[in-house]
């Protein structure tokens, strides 16, 4: 579901959705082994305000408040989402878009930062 979203985030989160379906349907065309449902149901929103909170400058404390995940798992999740931006940036390197790279890194620096990227979570 959407409910919790702000409107920037449905409307991203439906253009997600429709792209994430047009890939189900190019991978089923294609023959590649896929449950489309399960490919589809698999791509959730329960952490999309967070991280765009997070991304907007929003502390820590306030985007714990926006979910019911606990803490760690966030900070988790967080370092992971990063992990697949530096991916996705080499991918944009390695098929010449300048443009993509640069929204990667921007996205990448945006989130890195505070309590979730320290070296130790015991501060």
């Amino acid at each position: 579901g959407q409910e919790g979203l702000s409107e920037e985030n449905k409307k991203l989160y439906r253009s997600l959705m429709e792209t994430v379906k047009r890939v189900a349907k190019v991978s089923s065309d294609c023959k590649l082994q896929l449950d489309v449902q399960s490919y589809i149901n698999g791509f959730k929103n329960d952490l999309m305000e967070v991280f765009s909170n997070w991304a907007s400058g929003a502390n820590f404390e306030t985007v714990c408040k926006l979910s019911d995940v606990f803490e760690g798992s966030i900070i988790r999740c967080l370092r992971r989402l990063d992990e697949l931006l530096k991916q996705l940036i080499q991918a944009a390197k390695v098929i010449g878009n300048a443009e993509l790279e640069k929204k990667f890194k921007e996205c990448s620096e945006k989130i890195k930062r505070n309590i979730a990227f320290s070296a130790s979570l015991y501060l």
